[in-house]
């Protein structure tokens, strides 16, 4: 198969952008979408694995992320993240590159010029549990049901896709726009489900059936938001493939489920688990002290992703009426003292926001370029004029409490709502400026008196309401908020997390489009980066998403994460080549030792 050229940049350490020429990135055993593919045809194994890892023993894990379906098709839905260790997908994602992919179920895949069409050629040997084999009719079933009831994201994308059985063992892909490069990670990466299964159920509906899976775990034993237990496959079909080797170790995979973060801590001091990721930074800094940390039976370990990492921060649900107005969020975002939050309940282990793209080329700086004002130029009537002269406008960081207060107070009077009484009116008529927050407990909460405090001497209450996981998260994703916490993970390519929160076309369904927003200039830049040919293009569009979505004052950065925290028990290994920029589930990666302690 020949080899496709596209002019584009390669992404550097933690993803600093250097100017690089382009080498071909396409060949039958994988594509990359910017940079030349890491391995050739018939390579050994992914540098980041062990392939001598010893397989066996029993990996425990908590979760707080309760789950009520089994169908990972349907959105709204709730299934467990281990549901995906038991499907394969065409192709898997390098984690050490910025965007390769390799075949998985498919054995090789053609890639037209300007992605105008791509045509997977499946293994023959792919099988799912029951011995059946993986033909293009499941393919096509799965992208068929995920463009009807998927997350409204997925459906954008795939509306305008044809998908096309060619034969049994042959499927093909065609966006109804040469160039859409958009496609290519969803239908690569996503599980792909068994269509005769699924003709016995409603693919539309939720279910606690067990779906037939094709992947290196099945699932043996499930007790509702209790207990969930994989075994690894001892015939999984593609356990010898080169994307596969050193990977799933475990015999055993065991997920016991929490409603408190505090306890399952304690369960995995007290040997009941094994390992457990952390993200509050609270817990991270005085939870896991005690004899078992003492004893170097438990350890504490960090790892640094090469990445954007993960914004923190507060987002505004622009459908509320009193919400609606710029200033009035800018206000609102004057008041939360970040640096003290960082710096006094979080001793200082995060990063400020900055960018939300951290510190790589994707980030606004400086004054606008030429390919951001192409951009902007049809909506600068609509947008601030210092915008093009600086990435964010001026905060509040460094000013006394008095001073952020007045700043608020002058911004809130400018947009109508003065001091009656001691509250927060519009006009001095019509009901107060009345806030609520909603979320599960995250580590935010402690934040949020403060807060409150600030909030009341500018005459607005702040109510804050707090739920188990599952109860926050239908609240959240209904919109049911005035505020909440939320987190902005840029992917690379860049693009879908953008569409999938901040586009208009999300702005009105249920979903992750938290803020509600509906701002055409935040749209045309989304859509910028979809249309983008070359890399230059994507900069010069995810610039301009960054200094919108800044300006606009839709969030309140609070802090950058690109750190992963694990604690785990001493006898757990893994690779030592670990530097990734997409940190995988870690009984993908993870092995036990056996000579520091007994097989589980």
């Amino acid at each position: 198969m020949r080899a496709v050229q596209h002019s584009a940049r390669q992404a550097g350490a933690y993803l600093l952008l250097a100017v690089l020429p382009f080498s071909p990135a396409f060949a039958d055993h994988g594509f990359a979408l910017f940079s030349p593919l890491k391995h050739p045809d018939g390579f050994a194994h992914f540098d980041y694995v062990n392939p001598a890892a010893p397989k066996g023993g029993t990996l425990r894990e908590g979760s707080m992320l309760t789950f009520s379906s089994l169908n990972v098709m349907r959105f709204p839905g709730n299934p467990p993240n281990e549901l995906f260790h038991t499907f394969d997908s065409l192709m898997i994602r390098a984690q050490d590159e910025p965007a390769s992919f390799y075949g998985l179920i498919a054995e090789d895949v053609e890639l037209e010029e300007d992605f105008a069409s791509v045509r997977f050629r499946l293994r023959p040997e792919a099988r799912w549990h029951d011995g059946t084999q993986i033909t293009s009719a499941d393919i096509a079933f799965t992208f068929q049901t995920l463009r009807e009831h998927g997350l409204p994201s997925q459906r954008s994308v795939l509306r305008s896709v044809e998908i096309r059985v060619v034969d049994t063992g042959t499927i093909e892909f065609r966006p109804a726009t040469a160039g859409d490069w958009r496609y290519l990670g969803l239908i690569a990466t996503f599980p792909i489900q068994s269509s005769r299964f699924w003709a016995k159920h409603d693919p539309g509906e939720t279910t606690l059936e067990i779906p037939l899976g094709s992947g290196p775990y099945r699932i043996v034993s499930l007790d509702l938001n209790h207990r969930v237990t994989l075994a690894r496959e001892r015939d999984y079909w593609g356990r010898d493939l080169a994307v596969n080797r050193g990977r799933w170790n475990f015999d055993r995979l065991e997920i016991l489920y929490f409603r408190d973060r505090t306890a399952m801590i304690e369960a995995l001091k007290a040997g009941r688990l094994d390992i457990n990721r952390e993200f509050d930074a609270g817990l991270w800094a005085r939870g896991y002290d005690g004899a078992s940390l003492d004893s170097g039976t438990l350890v504490r370990t960090t790892f640094s992703e090469r990445s954007a990492g993960s914004l923190t921060a507060l987002v505004f649900n622009t459908r509320r009426p009193q919400l609606d107005d710029v200033r009035v969020r800018a206000a609102l975002a004057c008041a939360f003292d970040a640096d003290w939050v960082r710096r006094t309940l979080f001793a200082d282990i995060f990063e400020a926001p900055g960018s939300l793209y951290g510190n790589t080329e994707m980030a606004a700086r400086g004054r606008a370029g030429d390919g951001e004002r192409a951009i902007l130029a049809p909506y600068l009537n609509h947008l601030p004029v210092e915008l093009l002269a600086s990435p964010a406008p001026p905060d509040c960081a460094g000013l006394s409490r008095r001073n952020r207060l007045r700043r608020a107070d002058a911004l809130l009077r400018e947009a109508g709502w003065n001091v009656v009484d001691g509250e927060r009116v519009k006009g001095g008529l019509g009901a107060p400026l009345q806030l609520e927050f909603v979320g599960g407990y995250s580590g935010i909460e402690r934040a949020l008196p403060s807060y409150a405090n600030a909030l009341e001497d500018l005459g607005i209450s702040l109510n804050a309401r707090f739920h188990d996981y599952v109860t926050a998260r239908n609240e959240i994703l209904g919109h049911n908020f005035d505020i909440t916490q939320t987190a902005f993970s840029p992917g690379f390519p860049p693009g879908g997390a953008e569409n999938t929160s901040w586009h208009s076309a999300n702005a009105q369904v249920d979903g992750y489009a938290l803020a509600g927003a509906e701002d055409p200039a935040l749209d045309a830049a989304i859509e910028a980066i979809a249309a983008a040919e070359d890399f230059p293009s994507i900069l010069s569009a995810t610039r301009s998403f960054d200094r919108i979505l800044r300006w606009r004052h839709y969030l309140i950065p609070i802090w950058r994460r690109d750190q992963v925290w694990i604690a785990h028990h001493a006898d757990l290994r893994f690779p030592k080549r670990f530097a990734l920029r997409r940190f995988g589930h870690l009984a993908s990666l993870w092995w036990e030792d056996g000579k520091s302690g007994p097989s589980r």
